[in-house]
């Protein structure tokens, strides 16, 4: 089975030296897949460094150009606070190892806001992840009504079959957060099987989720479905057909998982929550110890293990299951600064584009995509109080999704002399401070924001 992975894998590769968005969708499969790890023996191939190296020969090849949106230049700059932490980092060569490891993620995201120029690759970009996505709960799922699963806490919990989806509380999120990606689907103007498809995929990730046994994730749902129904005023008519039908889901919940799902309500007696709420103080002398920089990415169970686990008696091993103190012991100031300065460009993006799109009267999955991808955001912070995910993808494919979309009305045709030379009103100021005469035609609806070629 590994060879067939690899075999389609290199017919992906060889289209995409002819087309390279192509080639990007098979960085995004081999990123998700995780082949090396599923077939051990094609570990030693890379498979990520090939697909990258030769999708950017194809990027050479047909002379594409680089983009440089405000949020990339953000993301750019919280990699460098990354790389700057390593020489005041508690092991440096963990921090190094960690900085390398996340330059996939960095070539992902460059390749991605280069080539997802038009409407038609940000839709069937964001159907490959979702599918994704779904593979992994899929299999979870499926090993778990096998028999496959991990006892923690007293339960049977559902685990991922790679790194992309991990223990039982990464799953959980990682399903979690893909649920808008799957709404953005179901918009009127999709096709019928696409919309099918965003269907199954939401009842894959709920029933996942309650099968990790996940209790930041439960509450997760509860925060999504509140974000989802208080986003549109004419939602809260489903609100009283929420209420009624929580009893009936919450009487289908397996009975361990509701005992889980319970124990949030003697938190101060749950080994695990005040294991958790040690390592927070930890994270905060990690701080204390080096406010600039932190003690370097990938350090935090080894600093707490070694040095900064709080209280006498044997020191513990923790991760800092909070994406707050993560950072805070990690990256110190910098880190704080450009991390936080990339959420507030992204959220800044997605209030504007969701203005600019409704006057442009574009298609609803375009105009779903800023208040979408801030919810993710939102759940990815809600999500961190009690998950160290700092470093996962989500955050940044947010990023590329919303500068793509934002990109859009730029790579439109030239507009005449005296169209360029004309007054902007208030209604169309540009996005990012930067325009371009080409954006004119669009915002005057004089063109399609979507090229009817692509």
């Amino acid at each position: 089975m590994g060879f067939v992975v690899v075999a389609v894998l290199f017919i992906l590769a060889m289209i995409g030296l002819a087309r390279p968005y192509i080639g990007l969708l098979a960085l995004l499969l081999v990123m998700e897949l995780q082949p090396g790890e599923l077939y051990p023996y094609l570990a030693p191939l890379h498979l990520e460094r090939v697909i990258a190296g030769m999708l950017l020969f194809g990027f050479i090849l047909h002379g594409a150009k680089w983009r440089f949106p405000a949020p990339t230049k953000w993301f750019l700059a919280f990699y460098g606070a990354m790389i700057v932490s390593i020489p005041l980092a508690f092991w440096r060569a963990n921090t190094a190892g960690a900085c390398l490891q996340f330059l996939e993620t960095v070539v992902y995201v460059l390749f991605a806001v280069a080539l997802l120029t038009t409407e038609a690759r940000i839709r069937w970009f964001i159907l490959v992840d979702v599918l994704l996505v779904d593979w992994l709960g899929g299999c979870a799922l499926w090993n778990y009504q096998h028999g496959v699963w991990q006892v923690t806490m007293n339960i049977e919990r559902a685990i991922g079959i790679t790194s992309s989806a991990g223990d039982p509380n990464t799953m959980a999120t990682t399903l979690l957060t893909s649920i808008p990606l799957s709404i953005l689907l179901l918009t009127r103007g999709n096709p019928t099987w696409m919309r099918l498809i965003a269907l199954a995929s939401i009842a894959i990730d709920v029933v996942t989720i309650v099968d990790t046994g996940s209790r930041s994730a439960a509450l997760g749902i509860i925060f999504l479905v509140a974000l989802l129904v208080f986003r549109k005023r004419k939602n809260l008519i489903y609100l009283p057909i929420l209420v009624a039908l929580s009893p009936i889901v919450w009487s289908v919940i397996p009975q361990q998982y509701k005992a889980r799902y319970e124990t949030v309500d003697h938190l101060k007696t749950d080994l695990s929550y005040q294991n958790r709420v040690r390592s927070w103080q930890g994270g905060i002398a990690m701080f204390e110890s080096n406010p600039l920089t932190g003690i370097g990415p990938g350090n935090y169970a080894i600093a707490n293990g070694e040095k900064f686990w709080p209280g006498p008696g044997r020191k513990v091993w923790l991760q800092a299951h909070s994406l707050y103190f993560q950072l805070l012991g990690e990256m110190g100031l910098i880190g704080i600064v450009t991390f936080g300065g990339y959420l507030i460009c992204v959220f800044r993006l997605n209030f504007r584009l969701r203005k600019r799109l409704k006057i442009l009267q574009v298609s609803a999955f375009l105009q779903d995509i800023p208040a979408l991808c801030s919810i993710m955001l939102c759940q990815l912070l809600f999500a961190g109080y009690a998950a160290h995910v700092l470093y996962r993808s989500t955050w940044f494919t947010v990023g590329v999704i919303s500068a793509s979309v934002s990109l859009l009305p730029i790579l439109r045709q030239p507009v005449t002399q005296e169209e360029s030379s004309a007054p902007l009103s208030p209604e169309v100021l540009p996005l990012n401070g930067e325009w371009s005469p080409a954006l004119l035609p669009a915002l005057r609806k004089q063109v399609p924001l979507e090229n009817p070629r692509s």
